[in-house]
């Protein structure tokens, strides 16, 4: 567990991820109804492996931290945060996290109880290189996984194996 919180922007995730959690209990109307027209809302703190190889800026993946609290209106717009560590590796074998800060502004939830969220991020490869403002990103998710795509790249479909993903 200790390797999970480790690291300055680890510890201000988690914090994140605590204020949005406690926020988006705030935001649920008991007894909704989840349909593409209605409103509801996707919250989660969860740890995901990637269920195929995956890459974003020639950096491998393996799997993702993951939170998120948001609220989705039923006219598709949708106000909250996702975040995601990416955990992998460089080309030369060292440990690297791809951070990405998303503030979501779009939503649906479908009829199957899938949320689709999609907003503009900021994304930090953990390389010392400055961060990415202003890329695109969109998560479809489950209450057992997440599809992640960050600018052009869609990432393979990642299984939750810690944690919770709660779509209400």
């Amino acid at each position: 567990m200790s390797r999970f919180i480790e690291g300055g922007a680890m510890k201000k995730l988690i914090s994140l991820i605590l204020i949005v959690l406690g926020s988006g209990a705030l935001l649920v109307t008991p007894n909704l109804s989840l349909a593409a027209s209605e409103s509801g809302t996707l919250t989660g703190a969860a740890r995901t492996t990637f269920s195929a190889p995956a890459s974003l800026n020639g950096i491998s993946l393996t799997g993702a931290d993951i939170g998120t609290g948001v609220f989705v209106e039923a006219d598709g717009s949708a106000s909250g945060t996702f975040n995601a560590v990416l955990n992998g590796g460089s080309l030369l074998g060292n440990a690297q996290k791809v951070v990405v800060e998303g503030r979501v502004l779009e939503g649906a939830i479908a009829p199957d109880g899938r949320v689709q969220i999609s907003g503009l991020a900021t994304v930090a490869f953990g390389d010392g290189v400055a961060s990415l403002q202003g890329i695109p990103f969109t998560v479809s998710a489950t209450t057992n996984s997440v599809l992640l795509s960050v600018g052009s790249t869609v990432l393979p479909t990642a299984g939750l194996t810690e944690g919770v993903i709660s779509i209400e």
